[in-house]
């Protein structure tokens, strides 16, 4: 989002936000424009999840979105190394990005980056000072690997997590830039 950054505008979900024209490119993304366009306001009135949407003011389009939701990892010493650190509870409080889509014809344009981004800062201004929040996770889609990685994230290393369609991946905030 370099130059043509003025085109785009990072809000929260609005009435009138529509995502019948988004590409989502890869068919294993397709669930996540359905959400969009299926589930995402209800599950914002309902206080189940928050949206936010990358609205592309020259097309007057919805371009990306991300879904942030309160959730946990489960704890283990690939998580926290910290000398003296006791939290004697099985997991960690997290947040976590429930749905991010880049509408295809966006992608290579900085907007997913940003969207992550954009929820790590989230979780460092407002809810860590608010209730406390160690980590950022995602449940990822194994083609979105590699970008999670180049995002900071890190695959919970067990057998089990890597075996999963989504595996699950994480980024401490006290580690994050």
């Amino acid at each position: 989002m370099d130059e043509a950054e003025d085109a785009f505008e990072l809000r929260a979900l609005q009435p009138d936000d529509s995502f019948t024209s988004m590409r989502a490119g890869h068919e294993r993304f397709t669930p996540l424009k359905l959400f969009a366009r299926k589930n995402a306001k209800k599950y914002e009135a309902e206080n189940l999840a928050r949206t936010y949407v990358v609205h592309d003011r020259v097309h007057k389009r919805s371009a990306a979105y991300v879904t942030l939701v309160c959730s946990e990892v489960t704890s283990g010493p690939e998580l926290v190394r910290e000398d003296g650190l006791h939290f004697p509870y099985d997991t960690y409080p997290a947040v976590k990005i429930a749905r991010l889509l880049v509408d295809d014809r966006y992608r290579g344009q900085g907007l997913g980056v940003h969207l992550v981004n954009f929820a790590q800062g989230i979780a460092k201004a407002e809810i860590c000072p608010a209730i406390g929040c160690r980590f950022v996770v995602v449940d990822s889609k194994a083609e979105s690997i590699k970008f999670y990685e180049r995002c900071g994230f890190t695959l919970v290393d067990t057998g089990e997590n890597r075996a999963r369609l989504e595996p699950v991946m994480y980024l401490d905030l006290h580690k994050a830039q």
